[in-house]
């Protein structure tokens, strides 16, 4: 049967997602890239893209650069203001992607075509956004250096939530409880917003001076958060437990949930990557990062791999989770689809997927379409309508954890498709789960097109 390139892009990027080919476990595997860097622009915060490229910024370079999973690497300069310090990033509600500009005081866009609006009214001299994150209100949340938390809607308009001037805010993540969560650099606390701008801060059973950095939703229903030789867990209901990294001046920053339901980090002092288990069991993995590095910013890539920044090495690196399963095939079937929940309540039906704090629900599709219990995979176009706030879905298999990327992106009232490659779960039940992160219900729509097992 001869394919068409479509399905020719679905394979490879099947393989690389479910890391399959040699039937054994992969060891993690390390890979850096540099071609297409600009030399001194030190690559800083990563995002996985809506377009299923990875994006990040370049601080000293004033640039947001595109990777694609393959490694090639394009920049985009034309709209941003000169010394801006491009800084964090994060995929929007709107399908574009969110930058801070850290000394310009201002919040950038970016279409996945290159296209730069810039945003500053609303924020004040010398306010420096850092962090940023799409947040359960279908806006963007951003932390300034001098203890703010801000909020911008994708149309540009800002306001800023104050917490204490010397708290040092640094990241922040949307939390599965619907509020935002981010860290206090220098007051070693975390803290906690709801989208109304109520602050809570929690310093309990964190180490005075641990200066917690980076922070991630985990696949255990908690955040996750980085200090000083330390990675952290704290519940929604606040309650904190450190674990040691034993690296000594390991310097954890960054932090993502990976697809194999760890949490992964950078460990920005001795170039490598370290991993936590959600029981608290940490791993790291050195080899293949060249010295001096300085491995800063980390994300789940659209492959089944880890994404991160190299600040002083000017590189993108990737390094494999250690997935493994068993050779591959690929089946095209008809058209079929699998799902819609505006239909009458059933497995494959109604009720639509409840707002963000509500389980992610599970459909199991195996049997139907043709599709078999053994599969691994399945190729889909995915639709949402009758989105009654903004916000993301993200496609999972049924026996997996979150994986912290995006699957699809919409606004309150609009209807919109996407592609893409959804991996079962590997028990043999053919399960996949969806995460709605909006604040309202949504009708979702599943067509298939190919299996892959």
């Amino acid at each position: 049967m001869c394919l068409s390139s479509r399905w020719i892009r679905a394979i490879s990027l099947v393989f690389a997602l479910l890391g399959l080919g040699s039937g054994v476990a992969q060891a993690q595997v390390v890979t850096e890239f540099s071609a297409g860097i600009t030399a001194g622009a030190q690559p800083h915060s990563i995002t996985a893209g809506p377009d299923g490229n990875l994006w990040f910024t370049e601080a000293a370079g004033n640039r947001i650069g595109r990777i694609t999973p393959l490694g090639v690497v394009t920049e985009f300069s034309a709209g941003i203001t000169a010394n801006s310090r491009p800084f964090g990033i994060t995929a929007g509600p709107d399908g574009n992607l969110w930058f801070t500009e850290r000394t310009a005081n201002q919040i950038g866009r970016i279409t996945p075509l290159g296209v730069v609006t810039e945003f500053s009214s609303g924020f004040g001299f010398g306010s420096k956004p850092q962090g940023i994150t799409a947040g359960p209100d279908g806006n963007l949340w951003f932390t300034e250096d001098f203890g703010g938390i801000g909020r911008i809607t994708p149309l540009g308009v800002a306001d800023v939530f104050y917490t204490s001037p010397t708290a040092g805010v640094r990241n922040i993540t949307a939390g599965p409880d619907g509020n935002l969560w981010f860290t206090e650099n220098n007051l070693a606390r975390i803290g906690r917003i709801t989208p109304l701008g109520v602050v809570t801060e929690f310093s309990a059973g964190i180490t005075p001076g641990a200066n917690p950095y980076g922070i991630t939703a985990g696949p255990d229903g908690n955040l996750w958060f980085t200090e000083f030789d330390q990675v952290g867990r704290i519940t929604p209901a606040g309650v904190v437990t450190e674990f040691s990294v034993n690296r000594g001046l390991a310097f954890p920053h960054g932090i993502a949930a990976g697809p194999d339901g760890k949490l992964w980090f950078t460990e920005v002092n001795i170039d490598r990557i370290g991993r936590s288990t959600p029981l608290g069991v940490v791993t790291d993995f050195g080899t293949g990062i060249t010295a001096g590095a300085y491995p800063e910013s980390i994300t789940a890539g659209p492959d089944g791999s880890l994404w991160f920044t190299e600040l002083s090495g000017n590189r993108i690196g990737r390094i494999t989770t250690g997935a493994s399963t068993g050779p591959p095939g690929t089946y095209v079937v008809p058209p079929c689809r699998m799902l819609d929940t505006r239909n009458p309540s059933g497995p494959l039906g109604g009720p639509p997927l409840q707002p963000a704090g509500s389980p992610d629900r599970t459909f199991v599709v195996a049997g139907t379409c043709g599709i078999p219990a053994d599969a691994l995979a399945i190729s889909v176009n995915m639709t949402v309508t009758n989105t009654a706030g903004s916000g993301f879905l993200s496609l999972y298999r049924g026996d997996g954890a979150r994986t912290g990327t995006w699957s699809i992106s919409f606004l309150a009232g609009q209807t919109r498709a996407n592609n893409g490659i959804v991996q079962l779960a590997l028990d043999g039940s053919g399960s996949l789960k969806v995460q709605n992160s909006a604040p309202g219900n949504v009708d979702f729509i599943l067509d298939v097109n190919a299996f892959f097992r």
